[in-house]
């Protein structure tokens, strides 16, 4: 481990060991990971699509050993994102700074976003924005199908799509990543859009809703890019197009979940009418880029 900085480590800790994790140590990761479905969908979608190395993850995955046995996982890199065991999270802060992550957000249930941050911030990383999150999680569609009207978008939809896609980044964190890395922004889209994980309407040659699967396991899906056009908002067009959506991804899989940030009223609304339920408290916290 190096050095220890000065972190609130655990008082008589196990022995334990933070080490970076291989790919025969998948089956490991994934049995604790399945301990929680959903709270761990988000790293479980990426191992499964990925491996444990694979340069897409776009950081490192490391496991907390303690007594030999594993406890935690943490994905470290451009996002930081830690599941199990609480007295982890000091090792995983030594961890990301040793290695100069980039750790541009954080994402988690709030109290251990809240937890790690004590821990960087004592290293000297600095808050970008905060914004409080809310978990939501559908296990049953709410109301009747009555028409079809989103289709999987194909390769041949990247452009509208990557535009889309980029206008509800900047409106969510003030960011627009086709500034920053186009080629690169491009490349995760057309992926996603090759493993059939793009759900649109699109009249008059513009996208006008859109949902994309980030991750999907075995047991759970878990959307993100939930966008109506801003022409198109406070229609009914995202209630009933997210209620379709449930419906359709319910036959195959137990649960949906999202996350929408604590202040958009309007989407909630918009995610209860679908049959989803607010579950639990997560934040996302976007950090100060390292110089």
């Amino acid at each position: 481990m190096g050095t220890y900085l000065a972190f609130d480590y655990p008082q008589n800790p196990p022995p334990c060991e933070v080490r970076e994790l291989r790919e025969e140590d998948q089956a490991k990761v994934l049995a604790l990971l399945d301990t929680a479905p959903v709270e761990s969908v988000i790293l479980r979608g990426l191992i499964l699509d990925h491996g444990l190395c694979g340069a897409e993850l776009r950081g490192v995955f490391y496991g907390y050993f303690a007594d030999h046995q594993l406890t935690a996982v943490a994905l470290i890199g451009h996002q930081i994102i830690t599941f199990g065991a609480q007295e982890a999270l000091p090792y995983f802060a030594q961890q990301a700074v040793q290695v100069a992550a980039r750790g541009y957000l954080m994402l988690g249930p709030a109290a251990r976003v809240e937890a790690l941050w004590q821990h960087l911030a004592k290293a000297g990383r600095e808050t970008r924005r905060v914004t409080a999150q809310r978990l939501y999680v559908c296990q049953k569609a709410a109301g009747r199908l009555t028409r079809l009207q989103l289709l999987r978008a194909n390769y041949a939809e990247l452009d509208v799509i990557t535009d889309a896609q980029a206008e509800m980044a900047l409106e969510a964190s003030g960011i627009d990543p086709r500034q920053a890395d186009l080629a690169g922004f491009r490349h995760r889209v057309a992926e996603r859009l090759e493993r059939k994980r793009v759900w649109v309407k699109i009249e008059d040659g513009k996208v006008v809703f859109k949902a994309d699967i980030f991750s999907e396991t075995p047991d759970t899906i878990y959307l993100e890019g939930v966008w109506v056009h801003p022409d198109y908002r406070q229609c009914g067009l995202g209630k009933s197009c997210l209620a379709e959506l449930a419906h359709r991804l319910l036959k195959s899989h137990q649960t949906i979940c999202l996350l929408s940030d604590e202040e958009e009223t309007v989407a909630h609304q918009v995610y209860e009418y679908a049959g989803f339920v607010h579950a639990a408290d997560y934040q996302a916290r976007f950090l100060t880029p390292l110089a």
